[in-house]
């Protein structure tokens, strides 16, 4: 089973990845947070940030497109060419009404046409393997159905599949029974991504679909930091998890040093993954509340490196 790292605007970045990567173990393959263009400019250049080698020295991430129009991903096509990429990830499942109201991320899964003339326009001039990131729809199951056709007409590298509607975010369950409907109808290969929180959900996924060999994790991994090493049978002591946690947790601090020019922001950064972070520890509600009350680097040092003993 191949284990892929989702891309999570704002907290699976770069400098996420290589303290993972360092500290907790390598995905078979991880992916940026998307890099959004429209009409051929970059919406945000610090995005770009994230692709950069200097900033991905453990494992090169696949990066990953939000835009719909053939300009763009010529411009976005030159960058990942200019830091030597192989691959690209086209999004086209972000939920967010600020992003599928302007056709764009899951916003494209309503407009078949769109979608058509747009990797046609990719594949008649790209140098990289392309894959797709995509949901069930934006706001019915039958979206979908509209748009195999158009995907097996073109030779991705593989599709990720999230089997949600954009209209319901995150919000429900995945529809894994509807993954398992329609991954055999894909000629490409296909990755399963959604509310994998422990490996029992996994094995429940596997039944419905044997043929399974890729799974995508974000969440799951930003709660159980010690999920991959689960799913693949790894047996890790009390102590060699502390210290694995621990060294993860510096790794993030000094990275965020070298990007943040004052603890502000840093410490909006580390609230976010510690609101994930402390569904998957028995205390970590208690380290979560010290962290939301932090106002200094040094604070939040003492609420994290104190209350990480007593997590596991």
């Amino acid at each position: 089973m191949q284990i892929y790292l989702a891309p999570l605007q704002g907290l699976t970045d770069w400098i996420f990845r290589e303290s993972f990567t360092e500290h907790l173990g390598q995905f078979d393959k991880t992916f940026t947070p998307f890099v959004r263009m429209q009409h051929g400019e970059f919406y945000r250049p610090s995005q770009c940030n994230d692709l950069l080698p200097t900033n991905n020295t453990f494992q090169q991430p696949v990066p990953q497109f939000l835009g719909n129009d053939a300009e763009s991903f010529k411009r976005f096509e030159e960058l990942c060419l200019e830091h030597d990429y192989k691959e690209a990830n086209i999004n086209m499942g972000c939920p967010y009404p600020m992003v599928s109201g302007k056709k764009m991320g899951a916003g494209l899964l309503s407009e078949p046409k769109m979608i058509a003339e747009l990797l046609k326009n990719i594949f008649t001039n790209t140098q990289l393997k392309i894959s797709v990131k995509c949901r069930l729809g934006l706001e019915s199951a039958t979206e979908f159905e509209q748009i195999i056709p158009i995907l097996n007409t073109f030779p991705l590298e593989e599709i990720i599949l999230h089997p949600r509607k954009a209209k319901q975010q995150y919000k429900g369950e995945a529809d894994r029974t509807a993954f398992a409907k329609y991954a055999p109808l894909l000629k490409h290969s296909v990755c399963y991504n959604g509310d994998i929180l422990n490996s029992t959900d996994l094995e429940e996924l596997v039944s419905l679909y044997p043929a399974l060999n890729k799974i995508m994790i974000g969440r799951g991994i930003l709660e159980k930091p010690f999920l991959m090493s689960e799913i693949r049978g790894e047996k890790l002591e009390k102590e060699e998890k502390i210290k694995r946690l621990r060294s993860f947790h510096s790794s993030l601090i000094e990275h965020c040093k070298k990007k943040y020019s004052g603890d502000l922001h840093f410490l909006k950064r580390m609230e976010e993954l510690w609101e994930y972070h402390c569904v998957g520890f028995e205390n970590g509600r208690k380290i979560y509340k010290q962290v939301k009350k932090s106002k200094t680097l040094a604070q939040y040092e003492i609420a994290v490196f104190q209350g990480i003993n007593d997590l596991l």
